[in-house]
């Protein structure tokens, strides 16, 4: 049997074993993986639990932190009684750091080194004028990153903040999806199980990421009476046999619980 034979045979873990069972054992690895949903829906819960998950096996995890500063995170699961210290986290909040630019190249000047949870918890959120980021920035400092150490599983949260913060992605549609594209091939030609955030946007309107990674997790929330229900849908999962249907889920003291 041939390697490429054998990486799509190899399942990668999510940690949660009802989704799992929906994926047919698991995220196919080395692919790229969108987990879309609001705020508040569980998307960073869910990437945290699948670095966890690699940490149990005895994998390097990256956390990409954009969203919110790693401190921040470490406290929002503090209720689950989680021990994050071990994930390396590369820190892209545009507060953190600035970048130039040489000619049509940006280069990173200064960037927040890939730290664990334990040291970023320790420090205080810096101040700073907010500098533009870019997907092609975090991709060099990911690659100066990985030549040292083999990380294989990665969460990015999220795109939707890195579009947000890059002038250059909203001015030129298509050196975004080039971008997004970049990425997403280093992360496979790296053998890296990724996933990545995002806010979903208008109806109708089909994101680069969408099409370019190789499956989707939808998560939603809405309010009935007084009582939260969240549920999860597996969108599309490329070359992967999976449960297409909409299943409830909670959040408890120990995590995500879907059946």
């Amino acid at each position: 049997m041939s390697a490429s034979a054998l990486l799509a045979e190899h399942r990668v873990a999510t940690g949660i074993p009802g989704l799992d069972r929906m994926l047919g054992g698991g995220l196919v690895a080395g692919r790229p993986y969108l987990v879309t949903g609001g705020s508040g829906s569980g998307k960073t819960l869910l990437g945290l639990t699948f670095l966890l998950e690699g940490l149990r096996r005895g994998e390097k995890v990256l956390l990409v932190a954009v969203d919110e500063p790693p401190n921040e995170i470490i406290e929002n699961v503090q209720s689950f009684g989680w021990d994050l210290s071990a994930i390396q986290t590369l820190e892209a909040n545009p507060g953190t750091r600035a970048i130039k630019r040489n000619m049509a190249v940006q280069e990173i000047r200064t960037m927040t080194d890939l730290k664990s949870m334990r040291d970023l918890s320790l420090e205080a959120k810096r101040g700073g004028d907010a500098e533009e980021i870019s997907i092609q920035s975090i991709q060099l400092k990911l690659r100066q990153q990985m030549a040292d150490v083999p990380f294989r599983r990665v969460l990015v949260d999220s795109i939707t903040s890195i579009r947000r913060f890059t002038i250059k992605a909203s001015a030129d549609p298509q050196a975004e999806r080039t971008e997004i594209q970049s990425l997403l091939r280093f992360f496979s030609e790296s053998g890296v199980t990724a996933l990545i955030t995002a806010t979903p946007k208008d109806p109708g309107v089909l994101t680069p990421e969408e099409v370019l990674t190789r499956g989707e997790i939808l998560l939603t929330r809405k309010w009935v009476g007084d009582r939260s229900v969240r549920q999860i849908k597996i969108v599309r999962m490329r070359g992967c046999a999976h449960d297409p249907e909409r299943r409830p889920f909670l959040i408890t003291h120990q995590g995500i619980l879907l059946g």
